[in-house]
């Protein structure tokens, strides 16, 4: 289905040119993510091409290249599971799976874990991790954390940490491979073999 642009599009762009680069902070952490087998290959988790094809919490499918990665392996797992149960399938629905560790070094990161930060762009911690952008969704209309993962992919950033929605207590890194800058490392730390 076809989602309408969120009508506070061009709000969220505005403040994030009022920020500009005032709140970028540097990263350079080992990130995690569980990866179903079939798409193990390290250009499949890097290069944020399953964006393409389905939208999640914070993009609209084929709206940008986007990465999602956790920053502890135990949110990866979360995440991991969160569409199961959102759906209340068996756990088992979402398996196979293997953890894979990445290897990330940024200086143009925006991180919502910072209350000031959310107070200067007016996202609340309730939207990030509460909003059931599914439900949006389905009525035809973009969820404004999509519009927000649009708005920040426009703005350049190469990665924006955010408190994960699956986990209370972890965070989510989005990493934009597009928008990787020069020096800027973004690579799967072992490649993972099929037998």
């Amino acid at each position: 289905m076809k989602t309408t642009v969120h009508p506070d599009s061009s709000k969220l762009e505005h403040r994030l040119k009022t920020i500009g680069n005032t709140c970028d902070v540097s990263c350079n952490e080992m990130l995690y993510r569980f990866v179903n087998p079939t798409y193990s290959k390290a250009a499949d988790i890097t290069s944020g091409a399953g964006a393409l094809h389905s939208s999640g919490r914070w993009h609209t499918k084929g709206a940008a290249r986007l990465s999602y990665t956790a920053l502890t392996p135990e949110t990866a797992l979360a995440e991991a599971q969160a569409h199961v149960r959102y759906y209340a399938l068996p756990p088992s629905k979402a398996l196979p799976r293997t953890l894979v560790a990445l290897k990330f070094k940024a200086r143009c990161v925006l991180d919502l874990r910072d209350g000031k930060v959310r107070r200067i762009l007016q996202l609340s911690e309730d939207t990030i991790r509460h909003l059931d952008w599914r439900v949006e969704n389905q009525s035809g209309q973009e969820s404004i954390t999509q519009a927000w993962g649009k708005a920040f992919a426009d703005a350049g950033f190469e990665a924006v940490i955010v408190p994960s929605a699956a986990d209370s207590s972890g965070a989510n890194a989005l990493v934009f491979p597009e928008n990787l800058l020069p020096g800027s490392q973004f690579e799967v730390d072992q490649e993972v073999i099929s037998p």
